[in-house]
């Protein structure tokens, strides 16, 4: 494992981050002491960051991180999440979830397979008062008295254009619960947003070899900025680490039609991996790291398969420089 800067800041943070989305939902197979096993096996391999959120499977997920590290506080980096409020009928699942995951699990039932009205709708709030309330929460499930980065989840333009959550962010930072903030952003546009308001110290932006919208202006922006760059789904979300075959059917004609150019796409760069006899995941992972600027990536896990697979990419990728020229190869191949 190798280790870079978080920006300016004074954290350093492992090259690759454990993605905690879905540890602890419903279809999680692991009980809480194995998940928990997990994330200690991932920090003696090198492992330090960890992106959670308080909405991810109902705050399970920070309270799993509070388990396994609440020892160990200063040995990880903490990034967690705020500004999507629970539904009821969410809220209400999270408290029956002992009683309610083995009935799921006997029924191999999948996350778009629950009725709408069981998963209830989200919403988001921004507002000073529920950020602060939201952090206090989080400190309380991860079982620690400062998060090392406190991000807005998704938030819309509107609020980035405002401003206004910046004044409760400074407040906890001010108050030692909070070292850094940012934003997980979803769109380019969003990033750049961002990128207008100094007191932020980092941003989360999607990144990876089918989606390289960021690379062009937000990243080589933010790293002259001295921002922490976290890149997410560098594996495109699944298609770069797994055969398309094992992916869900399409629901839509539109969702279908997306899917073949995909396919014609993932086809094309697996057969460019195989030239130079490497594996797409491996590359894909090397594109990633390979950018200028980019602090940690992040991969979503919940297994120790995932683990100790992500970790073998990790290890195959030796050398940045070839991981540059291969994919300049890829952009020839394309024109």
């Amino acid at each position: 494992m190798r280790y870079r800067r978080f920006g300016s800041t004074a954290l350093t943070v492992s090259e690759v981050g454990f993605g905690c989305a879905r540890l602890g939902g419903f279809f999680q197979s692991a009980g809480r002491p194995e998940i928990v096993r997990l994330l200690r096996s991932a920090l003696d391999r090198g492992v330090t960051f960890f992106d959670t959120s308080d909405m991810y499977t109902q705050g399970e997920s920070e309270m799993l991180l509070g388990e396994a590290f609440g020892r160990d506080r200063d040995a990880v980096v903490i990034a967690t999440k705020a500004g999507y409020v629970l539904p009821g009928r969410r809220r209400v699942a999270s408290v029956l979830k002992p009683v309610l995951r083995p009935m799921i699990r006997s029924a191999r039932l999948r996350t778009d397979q629950l009725p709408g009205r069981m998963r209830g709708s989200l919403s988001q709030d921004f507002s000073p008062s529920h950020l602060i309330s939201a952090a206090e929460r989080s400190l309380r499930r991860l079982r620690t008295d400062h998060i090392d980065v406190f991000q807005l989840h998704s938030p819309p333009p509107e609020v980035l254009t405002s401003g206004a959550f910046l004044d409760p962010l400074d407040l906890l930072q001010r108050q030692g619960k909070v070292r850094y903030y940012g934003v997980s952003c979803e769109t380019t546009a969003d990033a750049l947003a961002c990128l207008g308001h100094v007191q932020i110290s980092c941003i989360q932006l999607r990144l990876n070899l089918l989606d390289q919208s960021a690379l062009t202006v937000v990243v080589p922006q933010a790293t002259e900025r001295g921002l922490g760059v976290v890149a997410r789904e560098c594996y495109g979300g699944g298609p770069l680490a797994r055969p398309m075959s094992t992916v869900r059917p399409a629901q839509t004609v539109a969702e279908e039609r997306r899917r073949e150019g995909q396919a014609q796409e993932l086809s094309g760069l697996e057969r460019l991996a195989e030239c130079h006899h490497d594996q797409l995941p491996q590359v894909a992972l090397k594109f990633v790291l390979s950018q200028p600027g980019i602090s940690v990536a992040l991969l979503g896990m919940r297994t120790r398969e995932q683990l100790e697979s992500n970790l073998a990419h990790l290890a195959a990728c030796s050398s940045w420089s070839e991981a540059t020229s291969w994919y300049r190869l890829a952009a020839e191949a394309d024109r």
